[in-house]
């Protein structure tokens, strides 16, 4: 009968097997790591000279579970830490393949002018993307966070300047912060953290009067694609401002429009039409159409002030 050792595995799935001296055992060696399987009927004994040497040392960290013994702490945390990493991959995984496919659909939709994503730590770190940006002819969008997305958009027309921040790692891989400086810090969001992983916006957080597109290739070239789009917003708006004033103050046309001095004034209109007017003009300021100081100044002209 063979000596207790570590013998070649009688049924072939493992490198080796513990043989007591008298039995089979259920601890088993593969590549100098021993775990336990246990046996549902023992296998013939082996012959004296098919003894092998030990198995090796067990890898740097992994613990040796002896005949008998239990399988260590340690061995149990790494093959927690390795499910976490599996878990972990398949995850990055999903999410690069959900990036992909609105990538694609960014890429395929007309309204697209440009779209590109951040280059920033979280992609070079997790190989995803933190934020995505796409501009169309009358807006910004932008889609951030990890495992939730968040999606808002800027109008063009409340973009008052536009500037490019480039660090000096930057400039060699051209790359930068395309910087949206807006009339009103309520147009923009607060600020999302980094490496958010729902892209909710921080509740402490505060709106800057800025959006930026951090970290996109080539910052020059979009600032040129974004300049005439946000300048033909602007006119666009202004004319239809104008126009909300003179429907709000029909005898502002000639002055709007450079047209000879009108006619004196009539009588004063009753003070039915006055309050009306008021009421049109504080709907005008409610959605935003105007500005607190054009409100005060349009409101002065109806009181007479």
């Amino acid at each position: 009968m063979a000596e207790a050792s570590w013998l070649a595995d009688p049924l072939g799935v493992h490198e080796l097997r513990y043989w007591t001296g008298t039995a089979w055992s259920e601890h088993v060696s593969d590549h100098g790591v021993t775990t336990i399987d246990p046996l549902d009927a023992q296998p013939p004994p082996p012959a004296p000279a098919a003894a092998f040497p030990p198995p090796p040392p067990p890898a740097y960290g992994a613990s040796a579970v002896p005949p008998g013994g239990k399988v260590s702490w340690k061995d149990r945390l790494k093959q927690v830490a390795d499910q976490g990493k599996a878990m972990a991959e398949q995850g990055k995984q999903k999410v690069a393949e959900q990036q992909s496919k609105r990538t694609e659909q960014w890429a395929n939709d007309p309204n697209t002018l440009w779209f590109g994503e951040s280059k920033g730590a979280a992609t070079s770190v997790m190989g995803v993307s933190k934020a995505r940006y796409r501009v169309t002819r009358d807006r910004v969008w932008i889609e951030s966070g990890l495992l939730g997305t968040k999606t808002e958009n800027v109008p063009l027309w409340s973009v008052k300047d536009i500037d490019v921040r480039q660090a000096l790692w930057q400039r060699d891989k051209d790359i930068g912060d395309v910087v949206l400086i807006l009339d009103d810090a309520s147009y923009a969001a607060a600020p999302t953290e980094m490496f958010s992983m729902t892209g909710m916006a921080d509740p402490s957080g505060t709106a800057s009067g800025q959006v930026v597109l951090d970290n996109i290739e080539d910052p020059y070239g979009v600032v040129d694609i974004l300049s005439p789009l946000i300048s033909e917003a602007r006119h666009k708006k202004t004319v239809e401002r104008q126009s909300q004033y003179l429907h709000v103050n029909p005898g502002m046309a000639g002055a709007a429009f450079g047209a000879p001095p009108a006619a004196p004034p009539r009588p004063a209109a009753p003070q039915t039409d006055m309050v009306e007017q008021l009421r049109k003009l504080g709907e005008l300021r409610d959605a935003g159409i105007l500005t607190e100081e054009e409100f005060a100044a349009q409101k002065a002209k109806i009181l007479g002030a």
